[in-house]
């Protein structure tokens, strides 16, 4: 028997104890050991995320665990890898796949529209799956997702700036999605002129000592005076702006510290907002968004094998799941931005 973490509703969580089931075809059995809390999975407790989602659920699409037994058709998984898993279920054959299969005709995502990995075991098909060198460990095999949806975003922004080394950079919102972006831009993109911003003061330290410049916050609320070309097309702004944050605020005032030609990065959600609209064409900018992990999670197992220490610096607090105390704890943890960047919780 095994125990299942659900959302029945919002902030209504049960444990549930159920048969542990059997992989067949190519499906794969995992003991769950590690799973990373999200901006997602507190929305879908609150009941305030703006996304496509359905109760009950099991949350958690941000994990680590260990395989116990596979199906008679499984071909790249064995027993005993150390895997993690996609967010995304996508078909893989469809217009869209093609492309990005983050954004499948038929998409499913595991914790959010469909079961995540709440539960002491978990059954997934081996194509959603990624073994990893177990010297990475659980805690860090966890952080992949979040690492990959980062990715994502940067290979997007790199194509558009082939110099992205050279741009001076800005990253807004230091939670996990954040910090792990600042840490590829500096380690993998070999960028040496990010900044950074975020409400919290902890958060801005730890983007300091990771090697970012701190930038003050202030800065959101000079707007430029689009009434003369002399204050758009300074030298002043900044060349790329990746925003994580999901804030309003932030994503209007951002307009006005790009630069021309600048890019614009998005990876926060937001049900809408009101922007100056003709600063995008009067500073000829480029408006990226992304969403999902799929596609870079073998480069960001790569890149955290070469930089455990600062991948591990994301982690700031662990808790016990089948402890219903401590479950509420790391949720009210989670939120506390001033205190927790990456909360995790283990079986």
């Amino acid at each position: 028997m095994m125990k299942q973490i659900v959302i029945q509703e919002k902030e209504q969580i049960q444990y549930i104890t159920s048969s542990i089931p059997k992989p067949t075809g190519t499906q794969v059995l995992i003991r769950v050991e590690t799973i990373s809390l999200c901006g997602s999975d507190l929305h879908l407790f609150h009941g305030t995320y703006n996304g496509p989602m359905n109760y009950p659920l099991k949350f958690g699409h941000e994990w680590s665990g260990e395989v116990v037994s596979i199906g008679p058709d499984v071909k790249k998984i064995k027993i005993k890898d150390m895997v993690t898993g996609d967010c995304s279920k996508y078909c893989g054959k469809c217009k869209n796949c093609q492309k990005d299969k983050n954004m499948c005709t038929h998409i499913e995502k595991f914790g959010i529209t469909i079961d995540g990995a709440s539960a002491e075991y978990i059954i997934r098909d081996e194509q959603y799956l990624y073994a990893y060198d177990p010297l990475i460990g659980f805690d860090l095999g966890a952080l992949v997702e979040p690492l990959a949806v980062s990715r994502n975003l940067l290979k997007k922004i790199a194509k558009i700036t082939p110099q992205l080394n050279k741009a001076r950079i800005l990253v807004l919102g230091l939670g996990g999605i954040g910090l792990g972006t600042l840490l590829q831009l500096i380690h993998v993109y070999n960028c040496s002129d990010v900044s950074v911003i975020d409400v919290s003061k902890k958060r801005m330290e730890m983007g300091a000592k990771l090697g970012a410049k701190l930038v003050d916050p202030k800065i959101l609320d000079q707007n430029s005076d689009s009434s003369k070309y002399s204050s758009l097309y300074s030298d002043e702004g900044f060349d790329v702006i990746i925003d994580t944050t999901g804030s309003a605020f932030v994503f209007k005032n951002l307009l006005s510290i790009v630069a021309p030609f600048g890019v614009i990065g998005s990876l926060g959600m937001l049900e809408e907002v009101c922007i100056p609209q003709k600063l995008i064409v009067l500073k000829g900018l480029t408006l990226v968004g992304s969403i999902g992990g799929t596609g870079s999670f073998e480069d960001v197992l790569g890149f955290i094998s070469l930089h455990p220490d600062e991948v591990r610096t994301l982690i700031s607090h662990t808790y016990s799941l089948l402890d219903r105390k401590e479950l509420d704890m790391a949720f009210s943890t989670a939120a506390d931005i001033e205190h927790a960047v990456k909360v995790q919780l283990k079986f």
